[in-house]
């Protein structure tokens, strides 16, 4: 094979990436690339310079286009936008799965929390109470320590304040975005405060069958969901229910009364998708792409439908599982998927 030539192979990362002479060059079975076209399509990839251990497919449909281990350590990917986009409507496609099934998963943390001391199923039920009520990350051990990055799993006393029958959890999160998160719970309130009063750092920790402190992993917690709402369900849906959720109530709350009503709603629309991203700690850009379903912002372009459903939101009447907003946006996509 002539060198510069390239034969594609789909889903294998056969190229790779070394730096010469302050340059970038790509190796296929250590053949050094020269094919310009070839070349153009790598260097459209955009991969960041600073990664390393780059390994790039040589097939341009391939689902992952590169792969490499960025300067702080972490193995990140490129994917194809078509796979990006299909994973992105699945995620949106089953919200209105978790939103049927949220209220059973509400009435079992409910029992739970209910029972005495600071067993597993109860400590995972509150972290479960946090991410529906605050719409945290779930947190890893690893960002804890490497990054000092936080989600409701690696929550240490620092990061909590009690206030009467609220809790505040103050931290970094992802990227070092700081988030505080005001959540009113009067029996999380209590039961947050037993918890800070155990030794050790971290807040939700459990009791053993032998009697010895655990803390809680992402792995507990989608174990719960998986068992109660549906093994489909994990810690992450919280977040895009919550993202939509708030935008949701964001064009509802929305007042549309003046003589350029679409343009009123495309202010809406910028609002609720602001809000949203306030919410969960996001850029605007990544609560609108990754957090809020599609077919809710089109509502900013559908000022009928948007009627609509402020009068379904007045007739309607809260569950006790299941608020009025939430009740209204479950329909709003039950429709959608219909």
């Amino acid at each position: 094979m002539a060198r510069g030539s390239v034969r594609r192979r789909r889903g294998r990362l056969q190229i790779s990436r070394q730096l010469r002479r302050g340059e970038f060059v790509y190796l296929q079975r250590g053949e050094q690339i020269t094919d310009p076209e070839e070349l153009e399509r790598i260097k459209a990839l955009v991969i960041p310079p600073a990664w390393h251990d780059v390994q790039i497919s040589a097939s341009p449909s391939a689902k992952v286009l590169a792969r490499g281990v960025d300067d702080a350590g972490r193995r990140q990917a490129i994917y194809h936008p078509s796979f990006r986009r299909r994973r992105e409507e699945e995620k949106f496609a089953k919200l209105s799965e978790f939103g049927q099934a949220l209220p059973a998963l509400r009435k079992q943390v409910a029992a739970d929390m209910e029972r005495r001391g600071t067993s597993r199923e109860k400590v995972v039920a509150c972290v479960i109470k946090v991410l529906d009520k605050g719409y945290l990350r779930i947190g890893t051990p690893k960002y804890a320590r490497q990054y000092r990055s936080y989600g409701a799993t690696t929550l240490r006393r620092r990061h909590t304040r009690i206030k009467g029958t609220s809790v505040t959890f103050d931290f970094n999160g992802k990227s070092g975005q700081h988030q505080t998160v005001t959540i009113e719970d009067a029996q999380m309130a209590r039961f947050v405060k037993k918890l800070r009063e155990m030794p050790g750092y971290e807040v939700f920790r459990f009791t053993d069958d032998e009697g010895q402190l655990c803390s809680v992993r992402s792995e507990h917690v989608n174990e719960y969901l998986h068992t109660n709402m549906g093994s489909q369900f994990t810690a992450k849906d919280f977040r895009t229910w919550g993202g939509t959720l708030t935008a949701f109530a964001s064009l509802l709350d929305a007042e549309v009364d003046g003589a350029s009503p679409q343009r009123e709603l495309t202010r809406a629309e910028r609002e609720a998708v602001k809000q949203a991203a306030s919410v969960l700690g996001n850029t605007q850009s990544t609560a609108r792409k990754a957090y809020i379903a599609p077919r809710v912002l089109k509502l900013a372009g559908d000022p009928e439908k948007l009627e609509d459903l402020r009068g379904e939101r007045k007739r309607r009447r809260a569950r006790k599982y299941l608020s009025v907003d939430e009740q209204c946006l479950l329909q709003l996509l039950e429709e959608d998927s219909a």
